[in-house]
């Protein structure tokens, strides 16, 4: 393929050659097909009688379709466009030009004396008067060729570009017709409080007035005369604005707070204002605050004191209160049943064999025979029992038959309340504080006993715990983080020691209406189980199989229940009103659980609650004591509160 190439290049060259020594009116008719870029120089060499010096690095094919014959002249500036096309121009001299890539060219200098033609490269300095030289070459930089360079002098105006000559003419023409002289708008800025000579002192010192633009000032009217771009007459104003600005007069206040912190509170106040005047260089207001008497000591401008102080009064309000009105009910039923029969024969003062279980709540029939020889009392457990023992020297038999139902029953009820601040975390805990042994230590001797024994004790509260944080929306509702606990002893230990207790936890976050009650838990426990041991066979037989079984069932119930109700308080009309209706039913519960007096001696003293809501301003003492035991020595009792 090639060769075939280089024949169909050798054979246009020999065509072209051929017609160009024949032509009669000096008319060249072209028709390359990939011809050797080399080969269509010397073409062009022939054609128009030029010299050309060819760069190493030239090199590549051309193809040239000309239908018609053409002059010497479109010989040249076809042969000039197949250059560019290939990234390559000349570079003139005095007796032949030189073929370089355009990259190269830019570090070569021409001929001298010598007139550029087209097509050749060089280096223009271009001078800009009347706009902005970065905005001019922001234009014409996207229009360059790569390998064109483009370099400016600011101080001077000037732009040097390298480039082809033809760029160069495209170029020097758009920057003419950018460059044309624009009438510059005149602004004048008046100041209202800064001096206009001291403030042009300032903005000159900046040095931001561009090529072009000027900036003078008016001392008769107090004003700045600005003249330039849009953008350079807007940053003005903006300088103006922020330095003309009146000297501010400090005011100091002090106010005093009713309900908000006053450390809490003046963080908040600093913060809003200094974000306020942060573009302000003076006249930053200052709030300090007096935790012993809750106030605070202001220091700001003269026209900002005001805004302040209103901030202060809007924040400091009367914060609404949250009564949580909580029911705990949990109950309990255990119930037990048991029913097993054990005898035995007992020979040479031993039990020799027989039935036996070993079931819950009850003794083995060895250790009841064994308690009865050695001559002490058996315990047969709880329930009923029946038994007994026939005995012929160390012979006999013996063995008992029990049963027992049980049924164990809790009730537990509680209404704790508990009154907080919006937004303040309150607890009430209604406990015992139990110890629980954690471990202990004795240093053991020469003597039998231990040498300073001693045990560690951890104390932890066993009962009631309900911890919230309400914060009411602007909705009315109420939302509230709580943690509720619910704790007591199980009258029962571990293998490993100490107390088991049984705890009920909720932790959880609701929302809930003002008045409403809501479910925070409800736990229905179901549990039994049964144990039966039994002789095999005989244990399966009718009638007589019941003396050679026994077993025991059991089934318990729990049931606990957690109920809220969230009442917002935000006047002292309705603190009032619910203090009474507390009142009021404590005092009828008080009432039903007080024991009742029969007349005997001693005088059985008043439990009831002493306040029935009608008058809640009477000594807390009023009441407590009782006037018989008060006057006795039975045993002797304080006197009363005194109130005058």
């Amino acid at each position: 393929m090639r060769r075939l190439k280089a024949l169909r290049a050798a054979f246009a060259v020999g065509i072209f050659l051929l017609t160009s020594m024949t032509a009669a009116l000096a008319q060249v008719a072209l028709d390359l097909r990939d011809a050797d870029l080399r080969r269509f120089v010397e073409i062009v060499s022939q054609t128009t009688g030029r010299n050309f010096i060819l760069d190493p690095q030239v090199n590549g094919s051309v193809t040239v379709l000309a239908p018609k014959k053409v002059s010497s002249d479109a010989v040249y500036e076809i042969f000039l466009n197949v250059l560019e096309l290939n990234r390559l121009t000349i570079v003139k001299g005095v007796g032949a030009d030189r073929i370089v890539p355009i990259g190269v060219a830019r570090e070569l200098a021409p001929g001298q004396k010598v007139t550029l033609a087209s097509g050749g490269y060089e280096t223009r300095v271009i001078p800009v008067q009347n706009v902005p030289l970065a905005e001019v070459t922001e234009v014409i930089r996207p229009l360059l060729p790569q390998e064109a360079v483009l370099s400016t002098v600011p101080g001077a105006g000037l732009i040097i570009l390298s480039d082809r000559r033809e760029n160069q003419q495209r170029i020097a023409s758009l920057v003419a017709q950018l460059d044309k002289p624009r009438g510059q708008p005149i602004e004048t800025i008046r100041m209202r409080n800064a001096n206009a000579g001291e403030l042009l002192q300032v903005i000159q010192s900046l040095e931001v007035t561009p090529v072009g633009a000027s900036l003078s000032a008016d001392r008769r009217v107090n004003a700045l005369i600005v003249s330039g771009p849009r953008q350079f007459r807007e940053r003005i104003r903006g300088i103006v604005t922020q330095l003309d600005v009146p000297q501010r007069a400090m005011a100091t206040r002090v106010v005093e707070l009713s309900y908000a912190n006053a450390a809490v509170l003046a963080d908040v106040v600093q913060q809003t204002f200094e974000a306020q005047n942060a573009d302000k260089a003076t006249g930053i207001a200052t709030i300090v605050a007096e935790s012993r008497s809750n106030t605070l000591l202001i220091t700001a401008p003269q026209d900002q004191i005001q805004s302040i102080i209103m901030s202060i009064r809007a924040l400091d309000r009367r914060p609404s209160q949250v009564l949580i009105e909580a029911v705990i009910f949990e109950m309990s039923v255990e119930n037990f049943a048991d029913l097993s029969v054990q005898f035995g024969a007992v020979l040479n003062d031993a039990v020799a064999g027989g039935v036996q279980f070993s079931l819950q709540g009850r003794p083995t029939l060895t250790s009841v025979i064994s308690s009865t020889l050695a001559g002490n009392t058996a315990n047969p457990g709880n329930g009923g029992t029946i038994g007994g023992l026939k005995r012929n020297g160390t012979n006999g038999i013996g063995g008992f038959l029990s049963a027992v139902a049980s049924k164990n029953s809790t009730r537990l009820l509680s209404t704790p309340s508990i009154m907080t601040l919006n937004n303040q975390k309150a607890e009430i805990v209604v406990a015992k504080n139990v110890p629980f042994v954690t471990g202990s230590f004795a240093t053991v001797g020469e003597a039998a006993l231990p040498d300073k024994p001693f045990q560690t004790i951890e104390r932890k509260d066993v009962g009631l715990t309900l911890e919230v944080t309400p914060q009411i929306t602007a909705e009315g509702t109420v939302l509230m983080a709580i943690k509720q606990e619910v704790s007591n002893l199980t009258n029962s230990s571990s293998a490993a020691g100490g107390e088991i207790t049984s705890k009920r936890t909720i932790n959880t976050n609701v929302l809930v209406r003002n008045g409403n009650v809501i479910m925070l838990g409800g736990l229905l426990e179901n549990g039994s189980g049964s144990v039966s041991q039994k002789v095999p066979g005989l244990g399966d037989l009718p009638l007589l199989g019941a003396l050679f079984r026994g077993k025991n069932a059991s089934k318990n119930q729990r049931v606990l229940l957690v109920l809220l109700r969230p009442r917002v308080i935000r006047t002292d009309a309705e603190a009032r009103r619910i203090t009474r209706e507390v009142a009021r039913e404590t005092r009828r519960a008080s009432l039903a659980l007080q024991p009742i007096d029969n007349g005997q001696y001693p005088k059985t003293p008043a439990g009831g609650f002493p306040f029935d809501g009608a008058d809640l301003n009477q000594p807390f003492d009023a009441g407590f004591v009782d006037d018989v035991a008060q006057t006795r020595d039975f045993p002797p009792l304080p006197s009363r509160l005194q109130f005058k």
